[in-house]
């Protein structure tokens, strides 16, 4: 009872400790927002690029990293903005996909057109780092600086580590390239696991290579020559041309002053959209949808709260999009897909709310760094699909995986006694290995959703279903090479989405439109408030990795705990893609 009371007493105070710390937090952040500075001639629009580039803007008590779409209508706005006089694109490290950055890079480039310059600083730089300053006028770098390049998957396989502690994982997968769970039953990939990763990381090499020579003005021979490098100083990075000048801030500043006058004004990209007025796209008169579906895609309808995984949940997302369907005022949908799958039930609910919606105005998909599996069941509904070369999509298949830790309680001298109702009501427990005639409905169960993936595409891309079936069976594509096999309509980024749904919306090109945003902007107080109402469905809901080198032996153990709470439907649609070390 006394334990009891203080629990209660714990949990009162630390919640009391967080409202004073959210209100803090608050209070500082408006200081901070009514000090925006006012834009005015000879001012730098400066984009910090950092860790990983946002998706959604919501708030955060730790801060939100600025997304595709705020850099995109930053530069836009400064582009035709007679006071913004240079950009300055302030990078690395950066963490995360290709197909953002080529999203960043195009809007840059963009506003290159208007003849404004555009100056890049890196210090330590990796592949990534350098593809976004490509796209940039001048590059400069700190003379202690240096490139670190290379793109290689590295994957750890923990066969041996589960056989020692009594782990077994009974995988059932729709086709050879399904390869979500290949880390813990394999020692190494199989032969269609490497020539799947194989073919992307080239693909992607590729990419890179071509943007990287031409925005530089060198050969691609040359740039790949440099690249094999793998280390380069900054002395040495000027010398093959990556870097145009070495120099500090001090000397950064004084090159800008020559574009920007004697005193330059520095600017984010929040406090200039702050203090700007939108481009004639997103001006209000009538209205596009944007709706952001990003994360492990989960059953329910709920969101994370204050301190929660950023999920897609399949009920949130048709409320949302059912909402944009239902308003006269929405002329098109949006929907930008930033996941790897997930439960496909939650793609199953979403998908038929994106079919319905596609019956009374068009629906277009805007894929980011990853729309695969059941990223990609859920798009393949949609009127219209755009992907960035980068985009890793496809993955049209199935994986279950049940863990069976009998040799686990062995080891630790745990005896588990089952009485059940039902021939197989211990079908996903973890006590044994599976029966033959168990293996039997779970690979029928597998095979048949694998049948309705088949059908589901078929349907939604106008394609033969054997044509489906011959770049299905779990293999991962990148939107380039999706292009090739009919799976996307067409390369472009988040900007060309939104062009495309008002041109097929009807929009006249001078009508002004707006974007509605789901899920809305929720304050640090909603999030707070969501955080007093959990559920135990909040509480399963942290997505599992989407990349090996994602994996730590915490994901792992967070995958067992998510297949023994949810059952084998949570993990069918989930994708395993290869990330390159950048």
């Amino acid at each position: 009872m006394g334990l009891g009371r203080t629990s209660r007493w714990l949990l009162t105070a630390f919640l009391f400790f967080l409202l004073l710390f959210t209100l803090f937090i608050w209070g500082l952040n408006r200081i901070l927002v009514g000090s925006v500075p006012k834009v005015r001639s000879g001012t730098v629009l400066t984009i910090r690029l950092q860790g990983a580039i946002g998706e959604s803007p919501q708030q955060s008590l730790f801060g939100t990293a600025v997304t595709v779409h705020e850099i995109d209508e930053a530069l836009r706005r400064a582009a035709a903005d007679t006071r913004v006089d240079a950009v300055l694109l302030e990078i690395g490290p950066l963490t995360g996909g290709y197909g953002k950055v080529q999203e960043v890079r195009a809007a840059v480039e963009h506003f290159r057109e208007s003849d404004k310059p555009v100056v890049a600083f890196l210090e330590l730089a990796s592949n990534l780092d350098l593809y976004v300053a490509s796209a940039a006028n001048i590059i400069y770098q700190i003379p202690s600086g240096s490139l670190i390049l290379g793109m290689y998957v590295q994957q750890p396989f923990y066969r041996d580590f589960f056989d020692k502690i009594g782990v077994r994982f009974e995988v059932f997968a729709s086709g050879p390239y399904k390869s979500a769970f290949a880390s813990y039953t394999d020692m190494a990939p199989s032969d269609a696991q490497y020539e799947m990763e194989d073919s992307l990381l080239e693909n992607l090499y590729r990419q890179w290579l071509g943007d990287v020579a031409a925005d530089r003005g060198m050969t691609v021979e040359s740039v790949a020559t440099a690249f094999d490098e793998g280390y380069l100083s900054a002395r040495r990075a000027q010398a093959v041309g990556f870097i145009d000048e070495l120099g500090y801030r001090d000397m950064l500043e004084a090159k800008l002053a020559e574009f920007a006058g004697e005193s330059p004004l520095h600017v984010s990209v929040r406090d200039y959209l702050r203090d700007t007025e939108p481009t004639e796209l997103f001006a209000p008169e009538s209205t596009i949808a944007l709706i952001y579906i990003s994360g492990m895609m989960v059953p329910g309808d709920f969101d994370t709260g204050l301190f929660g995984a950023e999920v897609a949940a399949g009920g949130t997302i048709e409320r949302y999009i059912r909402e944009a369907s239902e308003d006269p005022s929405v002329k098109a949908i949006v929907l930008r897909v930033d996941s790897g799958g997930g439960a496909v039930t939650a793609a199953d609910v979403m998908g038929r709310a994106i079919e319905l919606a596609a019956q009374q105005k068009p629906v277009v998909v805007s894929m980011s760094d990853v729309a695969a599996s059941g990223g990609y069941w859920i798009a393949s509904k949609a009127t219209r699909v755009f992907a960035n070369r980068a985009t890793y999509t496809g993955s049209i298949g199935v994986v279950m995986a049940r863990p069976d830790l009998e040799g686990t309680y062995e080891l630790l001298g745990i005896n588990q006694e089952i009485i059940k109702r039902g021939k197989n009501a211990d079908l996903m427990s973890t006590t044994g290995p599976l029966r033959p005639d168990q293996i039997d409905i779970l690979t029928r169960n597998v095979t048949d959703i694998y049948e309705e993936f088949l059908d589901v595409v078929s349907e939604g891309r106008n394609m033969d279903r054997n044509a489906v079936d011959s770049v299905a069976q779990g293999r991962v594509w990148t939107g380039e090479q999706a292009l090739d096999h009919n799976l996307v309509d067409d390369i472009g980024g988040l900007r060309e989405a939104l062009v495309a749904a008002r041109a097929d919306a009807g929009i006249e090109p001078g009508q002004r439109t707006a974007l509605r945003i789901f899920p809305p902007t929720r304050t640090i107080f909603d999030q707070l408030a969501s955080l007093f109402n959990i559920s135990a469905v909040t509480l399963r809901s942290s997505p599992m990795p989407s990349g090996p080198l994602s994996l730590s032996l915490g994901a792992v153990w967070e995958r067992i705990r998510i297949l023994q709470i949810a059952g084998p439907l949570w993990a069918i649609m989930d994708t395993a893609l290869p990330v390159p070390a950048r």
